[in-house]
């Protein structure tokens, strides 16, 4: 093997793997989150566990929506899940505009029926 082909395989092996729990998500309008403006979400579900789930129900349930988190389709129970995987609020993402806060949606949605 050539020099030149030992430096790319080096390059090739040194790649990081992206971590299939974590979305970067860019948005079109920025907002401020825990403080500081962004320009992009950072979805990552890696910490998330089956308490979060249930504790998104609870709330849901508290909140008066007696169903609960009754389907993946649920926009109320999606957006506690961003805020989990944001280490945010509700409320600040709910400022998000329109689209961005769809499109956020559809991220959370689609990381868990892939999953």
């Amino acid at each position: 093997m050539t020099e030149k082909n030992d430096v790319t395989m080096e390059k090739q092996t040194e790649q990081v793997v992206a971590n299939p729990e974590i979305i970067t998500m860019p948005i079109k309008k920025p907002i401020v989150l825990n403080g500081a403006e962004v320009n992009e979400l950072v979805l990552d579900f890696s910490n998330l566990t089956g308490k979060d789930i249930l504790n998104v129900d609870a709330e849901l349930r508290m909140n008066g929506r007696h169903s609960g988190f009754d389907s993946i389709y649920n926009q109320d129970a999606m957006l506690k899940l961003a805020a989990r995987a944001t280490n945010s609020i509700p409320e600040d993402l709910e400022k998000l505009h329109a689209m961005d806060f769809f499109e956020m949606v559809m991220q959370v949605r689609a990381f868990f029926l892939k999953w």
